[in-house]
């Protein structure tokens, strides 16, 4: 009796991936046009887009799902998250809980980040979780938890003693935890890539400097050296103008937070063709005084046809993560459709996935949400995300 009901859960699971739906909205921002389109209808089958047309064909087969009123989208994409960490008590989510507690609650910010539009995350630095956010990914390949795609960065690299908890503040007699791998030297550095890279990662994050500059010129250079080996990208936590020069000349992808950024860097990393994640949601729960300097930087970097993603540092979901986009637009004075493929384009681009995901093109995979309105003419109607789906399956409709 247990082999048949499996025999028609699968059989059932398999119907649902081959229906045909046909999408019918009003509006179109398609990811890469600047201008967006109307009356729009789009055909998935298998997790595919399959059609796009202006016209209403529609295959005879297709369950036809009309989104009247509302624009549609690509699924968005939050390239800077910690989905293991807490905004609450560092120490204590570290100490008190496991690592499969902080996974099973990670699944609730997964599931909140996918019903918000966000479909993919690059997950960068499990704060002391070890590989759970490996172990997320994989779960969501098998299909055993909903979430979005996740691109994982594991442990994250330091330099000894430069990230939380600060040793200095700790009991030194005592052996404790630390929210990230510390390495000394080029030879520990290569070796923590080649550990990270063993456990399944797909990115390699680095803190490139922790309140003042940490690692030296030769061991950033050490970290991508060795990640380019094994086909990973690295991405540089880096604040101070020091920190961000060194990892943009040690040739990272991408410069996370970027609090000292100025013109001269933006050209160093315009140079290198390096993505900045400037993560202003962050910076907004905590203000201080660079908060008006990266507004303005950022700002210049836009102009300059620097590449910006959108990462929330999104530690929980309380704030929705696509309030990054309005501060983008309001205060940094990218324009609407900059702003959304900052979450769309640029990160599809940034993650090497831009053949497959961040635009609604046939070929690409089926990842689409849509909201009411026009988020050109108001952006925070993306904080109201009224269809999701992902890979072909809905997830969330109005």
């Amino acid at each position: 009796m247990r082999f048949l009901q499996v025999l028609m859960f699968l059989a059932a699971s398999n119907c649902s991936f081959a229906q045909t739906y046909a999408l019918l909205a009003d509006r179109l921002i398609d990811g890469k046009s600047d201008q967006v389109i109307s009356n729009p209808t789009v055909i998935v089958r298998q997790g595919k887009i399959i059609d796009v047309n202006f016209n209403r064909t529609i295959p005879d087969s297709a369950i036809v799902i009309d989104l009247k009123g509302q624009t549609l989208l690509p699924g968005l994409m939050d390239v800077h998250t910690h989905l293991l960490g807490t905004s609450g008590d560092y120490e204590k989510d570290l100490y008190d809980h496991s690592p499969t507690y902080r996974a099973l609650r990670a699944v609730m910010h997964m599931r909140t980040a996918l019903n918000n539009g966000i479909t993919t995350l690059r997950d960068v630095c499990s704060e002391g979780a070890g590989y759970a956010d490996v172990d997320l990914a994989r779960a969501v390949d098998s299909g055993f938890v909903e979430g979005p795609h996740i691109f994982p960065a594991g442990k994250g690299i330091a330099a000894t003693g430069q990230y939380f908890p600060l040793p200095r503040d700790q009991n030194w007699s005592i052996d404790l935890p630390y929210g990230t791998q510390f390495t000394t030297g080029t030879d520990e550095c290569i070796k923590a890539v080649r550990e990270q890279y063993s456990r399944g990662v797909t990115w390699i994050k680095m803190y490139g400097d922790f309140i003042t500059p940490t690692f030296s010129a030769a061991e950033m250079k050490a970290i991508v050296s060795e990640a380019k080996k094994l086909g990973l990208d690295v991405a540089a936590h880096a604040n101070t103008s020091v920190g961000i020069r060194l990892a943009i000349e040690a040739g990272v992808r991408s410069i996370e937070h970027g609090r000292e950024f100025n013109d001269s860097l933006i050209k160093l990393a315009l140079a290198h063709g390096t993505f900045w994640c400037p993560t202003i949601s962050g910076m907004e729960r905590h203000p201080g005084p660079l908060l008006d300097s990266i507004h303005k930087y950022l700002n210049r970097a836009y102009k300059a046809k620097l590449a910006i993603v959108m990462g929330t540092d999104a530690t929980s979901w309380n704030i929705n993560e696509t309030k990054e986009l309005e501060y983008y637009v309001k205060n940094a004075g990218l324009s609407p459709m900059d702003a959304i493929k900052t979450a769309t384009l640029n990160a599809a681009s940034l993650l090497r996935i831009q053949n497959s995901l961040g635009q609604i093109k046939k070929g690409f995979t089926a990842d689409i949400i849509a909201v009411a309105g026009n988020p050109l003419e108001d952006i925070t109607l993306l904080q109201h995300v009224d269809f999701v789906m992902k890979e072909g399956k809905v997830i969330k409709r109005p």
